[in-house]
């Protein structure tokens, strides 16, 4: 049996890393490793109830917690424990989760009954977690970007509702980062998240370099994955065969991060390509602003944040935020952090 170890990162929400561990340790398909990232302080109170979760269980020689210095973010922490994952002996896939995302006690199980490799490849195939919201009937959490085949001649669609989705176990998808059940041979051909991105980079990031080296996603479609949505609807809107995303509501400090991340991203997919990235950015400012007045978001603050953003990442610079007029850059803060 391959050897699994699932990977979340803790910060400031006890409660809700708790219930992740809990139903972590209650999978029908048992993890061989656990491995928690601490973005908090080591002398957190919830350290010793999670060694006492996984005693309840007989499996604390299982559970690993990795200390970081410092709040490096839910990039940052997954890096870390990609890394520390893939180096323990015998583990050959990390299931990536989240503090707030947690699985019903069948998930793993449905997501390794899933085939691991398309015939006539020779690569794993990474098989991701059906995302919902238990709040909402058990709608999707956010839209999945999916088609019914793999074959690369058919468009991609964005599906918001499940009963939307193709109707078959194994969806082909263009890639995620929450739930994904990731093979050893990726993290040895592109490495880690790049740690910088903090948050709202990882989950584009990672996908990409994946599509890029030669691997494909399905969504396992009875495979649930329970994580909320965001509070306020998302803003959609089509563009030139493609869609924009805005989600009302975020603090300044996330929608820069998850706007710079996009830019900086933009700029990896194409180098050299000045032209299409100045296009790209105008683009993404204009239907910012559209959606933030639609919204009554508009505000001297967060149109600072978004040109900050803007010029941070297609310059290729991971600046943390800084409230504009500070004078200096400062670090992340706590309405950023990890698991948030």
């Amino acid at each position: 049996m391959d050897a699994v170890c699932s990977i979340f990162v803790h910060y400031s929400r006890p409660d809700a890393s708790l219930i992740c561990l809990e139903r972590i340790l209650r999978q029908e398909r048992p993890v061989q490793k656990i491995v928690v990232v601490n973005n908090g302080s080591p002398s957190d109170p919830v350290l010793r109830q999670f060694a006492d979760s996984a005693r309840r269980h007989g499996r604390e020689g299982d559970l690993h917690i990795v200390q970081m210095p410092r709040n490096a973010g839910n990039a940052g922490g997954c890096a870390a424990g990609l890394d520390y994952a893939f180096n323990l002996p015998g583990v050959n896939y990390a299931w990536v989760l989240d503090d707030d995302s947690w699985p019903r006690c069948d998930t793993l199980r449905r997501l390794t009954e899933a085939p691991s490799a398309l015939p006539g490849e020779g690569r794993p195939l990474i098989r991701m977690a059906l995302v919902v919201d238990p709040a909402r009937d058990h709608e999707l959490t956010w839209p999945l970007t999916a088609r019914s085949t793999h074959d690369d001649a058919e468009p991609w669609q964005h599906f918001c509702r499940r009963d939307s989705l193709p109707e078959q176990a194994y969806i082909p998808s263009r890639g995620g980062w929450l739930g994904a059940l990731y093979p050893r041979e990726l993290w040895e051909t592109v490495g880690a998240p790049t740690p910088g991105l903090f948050i709202r980079g990882e989950d584009e990031e990672y996908p990409w370099l994946a599509c890029s080296s030669g691997f494909r996603t399905i969504t396992v479609a009875g495979a649930l994955l329970e994580h909320p949505s965001p509070p306020q609807a998302l803003i959609r809107y089509d563009v030139g065969g493609g869609s924009f995303f805005y989600e009302p509501g975020i603090p300044v400090s996330r929608f820069y991060y998850k706007t710079r991340n996009w830019a900086w991203l933009q700029k990896r997919k194409r180098p050299g390509r000045s032209l299409y990235l100045f296009a790209a950015c105008g683009c993404c400012a204009v239907l910012a602003m559209n959606a933030m007045l639609q919204t009554g978001e508009i505000s001297a603050e967060r149109f600072a944040a978004l040109l900050c953003a803007l010029w941070n990442g297609a310059r290729g610079k991971l600046r943390p935020w800084g409230r504009p007029g500070s004078g200096a850059e400062a670090a992340p803060s706590a309405d950023a952090s990890a698991g948030a």
